[in-house]
């Protein structure tokens, strides 16, 4: 029985499509057909996924005198129908969508028990990149998981220009323990620095305040202070020690924390 015999019947046991075989191990239907004419043999990682999915052996797939009652068994793996990929015993599963954007599939699903990397414009998976990333450990442009690296981050722990996150770093954070040029959080510390504990090289505002102009409900450290003991903070003299004390090389973060004084 030759090779492409093998596939065909594999296929067929299986109740699969040559089109949805097909996109399980990302060829198109053609490159099955082929296989399964003997015109072309597929690619040695093809023969490897095409085992790990139906449960057989290299060797029964590659030698002609093992046929179908001699087959060795492996852990079989079990299609997700519609979707392509495979999940097995070890729960693993992928997907890449056909269409593509550049070098990049437009969907790439892949998690399991390991660490399985998803990369696509949307990607999912334990590690992730992408436009779109969600993952244990995501990167790219929206990451969203346990762990985010990127332009706008949200995770326990979040980098990016923009993070939010359990612990947050960037440039505009926000989160439990927060560090940025402009952040907010329970501990905040920056350049300008917001939250119950705020620690601001030019701005803090907080119950605990301290930075060049420190605005503390119960207390504040600095150059400027103000401590109001939690009524509201003089709103026309905090700009004004804004406007007087922090360089105009900060441009909008000025206006940003004049903004932050009227909503505490």
């Amino acid at each position: 029985m030759t090779l492409g015999e093998k596939i065909y019947i594999l296929r067929t046991e299986h109740g699969l499509s040559q089109e949805a075989f097909g996109e399980s191990l990302g060829v198109s239907r053609q490159s099955v057909s082929k296989w399964e004419t003997n015109q072309s043999v597929p690619e040695l990682d093809k023969i490897v996924a095409i085992c790990d999915l139906f449960g057989v052996t290299t060797d029964y797939l590659l030698r002609d005198n093992m046929e179908m009652g001699v087959r060795e068994q492996m852990e079989p793996a079990s299609y997700v129908a519609g979707h392509g990929g495979y999940s097995s015993q070890k729960l693993h599963y992928e997907y890449k969508s056909k269409k593509m954007i550049g070098n990049l599939p437009l969907i790439h699903i892949h998690f399991g028990l390991g660490l399985y990397r998803a990369k696509g414009v949307i990607a999912i998976g334990n590690i992730a990149e992408g436009a779109l990333a969600v993952g244990f450990l995501a990167v790219g442009g929206l990451p969203i998981g346990l762990i985010s690296v990127g332009l706008f981050a949200f995770a326990v722990l979040a980098v990016g220009i923009l993070a939010f996150g359990s612990f947050a770093f960037g440039v505009i954070t926000a989160g439990a323990v927060s560090v940025g040029i402009f952040s907010m959080g329970a501990l905040s510390f920056g350049q300008f620095a917001f939250g119950a504990y705020a620690r601001g090289a030019q701005v803090a505002v907080g119950d605990v305040a301290r930075g060049n102009i420190a605005l503390g409900y119960s207390q504040a450290l600095g150059n400027y202070t103000e401590v109001t003991n939690r009524q509201p903070f003089d709103y026309e003299n905090a700009c004004r020690l804004i406007d007087e004390h922090v360089s105009p090389y900060w441009g909008f973060f000025k206006t940003w924390a004049k903004n932050m004084v009227k909503l505490f």
